[in-house]
């Protein structure tokens, strides 16, 4: 994937020539806002009223839902944040293996400028000026649409600019908009992430079916060898081995562990130790997909059980593995399984865990449609399949990050107002409405103002 980041380069230096050169003959069309400068068109507003009136039985009806999606993406919102903030405060340890500060820049490179590349596939300027205009016409769009539908006067539409980066509005006249009813004001606060879930659905229909179209299962992915749980008072000794791993000397044979297993539990009022068997895999430091064994292809779990239930312990096999550094091969003498007598075993397993708390378990659903212990590669051009892949992938999570964050209740965000009307709905009173707006801008700014506080003082 080298090659790809030289073109995205170059393609981040002519694309900001572009902006540039645009922005020079369109001076006098263009007005300024601070650093920001916005260029105002009339084609916006043209697009806008024939959408409005061609589908305008279809908007009526759907004034509700929209309303609810805002709803419910605001709780949902709240309710990550207030998640996030008690992990950085009870679980410190967090920002050892997250380093990125927990307010990170959703900018070009991010991954690889925060450490962050074993949790997010690779944010090329491409897949960031593409996913951005998605999501700005159509969260603007739809602000227009449904502006244009309760008759909100709509000033001027067009494009803003920061540097090279791209950005749309459609800015309403308003005082034509807060004459409105309350319903209908939150229907166009609203309008704009109901817009941006319903492309985040559409993204994750093609990068669900792009998956299916362009990759294969052709090997055994594991994460574990073999397990087993050691009574401290068994234990006589540790020492280093030549894999990296430590050997634990215990009364009834040898086991290895590494840091992620050296913890102690308490089990049945006893100290156990949880630590790797002495299998085959461990002894030959096995690593890497398992795509071959002898001369069948693995394709994933079943195929390599059908290999091992055809050997028998003693046997040797040559197994080949494939991973981030290429092809490696291992000849092992397979030993007999510790639980079944007369089976062979080599020792490699894939451990899932048990999802808990509701976003692990969306995560798990989300990626369902893939087998988490099968290796996957593409059946065409590799390098450009993973293009496109990683591309469908940052075009629906930022249309679903921009929608969450969009209706946090804070002033300069959808979500302020939006929050405000649906309590000055409920109480009745302006000044209730006000009081709780408030409220909850600080009590947001201080969630954000705690988790940076704890992370900077444990990184330090």
């Amino acid at each position: 994937m080298v090659s790809f980041w030289v073109y995205d380069v170059a393609f981040l230096i002519l694309f900001s020539l572009g902006v540039f050169w645009f922005l020079r003959n369109r001076r006098e069309e263009l007005s300024r806002e601070g650093i920001i400068f916005m260029w105002r068109t009339r084609f916006g507003i043209n697009a806008i009223k024939w959408f409005a009136k061609k589908f305008a039985r279809i908007l009526r009806k759907m004034k509700w839902v929209v309303i609810g999606i805002g709803g419910i993406l605001m709780v949902g919102m709240i309710w990550m944040l207030g998640q996030t903030v008690a992990i950085y405060l009870l679980h410190p340890e967090i920002t050892k293996i997250i380093k990125a500060p927990p307010i990170a820049p959703l900018i070009p490179y991010f991954p690889k400028l925060f450490g962050m590349e074993s949790f997010f596939p690779p944010f090329y300027f491409t897949y960031f000026i593409v996913a951005l205009a998605i999501v700005a016409i159509v969260h603007e769009f739809s602000h227009g649409i449904f502006m244009r539908l309760f008759r909100i006067k709509i000033k001027s539409t067009g494009l803003v600019f920061l540097g090279p980066i791209l950005g749309a509005f459609v800015e309403e006249k308003k005082s034509t908009f807060h004459k409105k009813k309350k319903s209908e004001q939150m229907t166009v606060l609203g309008a704009g992430v109901f817009a941006n879930i319903l492309m985040a659905l559409l993204f994750y229909g093609l990068y669900v079916g792009f998956f299916f179209s362009s990759f294969t299962a052709s090997g055994y992915e594991f994460n574990s060898y073999g397990i087993a749980v050691i009574p401290l008072e068994n234990i006589t000794g540790f020492s280093n081995n030549t894999q990296g791993l430590v050997k634990v000397t215990t009364t009834n044979g040898n086991y290895y562990l590494d840091e992620v297993l050296a913890v102690q539990q308490t089990q049945n009022n006893g100290e156990y130790l949880i630590a790797y068997s002495e299998a085959p895999a461990v002894l030959a430091g096995m690593r890497g997909a398992i795509i071959q064994a002898d001369d069948v292809k693995i394709t994933g779990q079943d195929s390599l059980r059908e290999f091992m239930e055809s050997k028998d312990p003693g046997d040797e096999a040559r197994f080949v593995t494939e991973d981030s550094e290429g092809i490696n091969e291992y000849d092992i003498v397979l030993g007999e399984h510790p639980e079944i007598a007369g089976r062979a075993y080599l020792g490699v397993g894939h451990n899932v865990m048990e999802p808990r708390g509701l976003i692990q378990k969306f995560l798990t659903k989300f990626m369902g449609f893939k087998e988490s212990s099968s290796y996957y590669k593409p059946t065409w051009d590799g390098d450009f399949v993973y293009f496109v892949y990683h591309l469908l992938w940052w075009i629906m999570v930022i249309n679903l990050l921009v929608a969450l964050f969009n209706m946090m209740p804070l002033g300069m965000l959808d979500g302020g107002r939006f929050f405000y009307l649906a309590v000055l709905g409920i109480f009745g009173s302006e000044k209730v409405a006000k009081g709780a707006y408030k409220v909850a801008t600080y009590l947001i700014l201080l969630m954000f103002a705690l988790m940076m506080f704890f992370w900077f003082v444990r990184i330090m």
